[in-house]
């Protein structure tokens, strides 16, 4: 698996120079080192991930969102079992998330078992987006956490701003 910081570091518990420089300008995390960690003490017991890289861990509440990409096809249930696992040492819920090229293909994964019934994006004249998730009023029960934290999690993930509507 491929880490934002180097196996050196991750091994070792020590940060090196540049990635020390990494976590100072927070490019990376606290949280994120933690969960690389995990990832690659775990990595022979799930050797399917070796080939996915690791980007992105937030955290709100007792929600833990874990941002990976794979090169393979699509690991869903491979992701569900590795974050039961990651979820019974934290203690936390965790949702991991596929990096997908599409808006409506990453917030489908971040509500999942909630579904997407709409996606509108409106372009901001100062160059930005903020897009409007709806979701049916039954839905919104399902959802992995409440409506703020996942807003949080989407804008910070994403880099917009993201709203969840019924």
């Amino acid at each position: 698996m491929q880490f934002p910081i180097c196996y050196f570091c991750l091994k070792s518990g020590l940060l090196c120079k540049t990635c020390d420089e990494k976590l100072r300008k927070g490019e990376i995390t606290k949280l994120d080192i933690e969960v690389a960690k995990w990832f690659l003490d775990n990595e022979t017991k799930y050797p399917q991930i070796r080939d996915c890289v690791f980007h992105k861990a937030v955290q709100r509440g007792d929600l833990l969102v874990v941002l990976v990409g794979c090169r393979s096809k699509t690991l869903s249930m491979l992701w569900r079992k590795v974050g039961k696992a990651l979820g019974d040492e934290k203690g936390l819920n965790v949702r991991i998330v596929e990096k997908s090229p599409s808006l409506r293909g990453f917030l489908s994964q971040l509500l999942f078992p909630a579904k997407v019934v709409a996606l509108n994006t409106i372009w901001l004249p100062d160059g930005t987006c903020e897009s409007t998730v709806r979701v049916s009023t039954e839905d919104l029960k399902k959802l992995p956490a409440d409506v703020k934290a996942l807003e949080e999690v989407a804008r910070e993930l994403l880099g917009e701003t993201v709203y969840i509507v019924a």
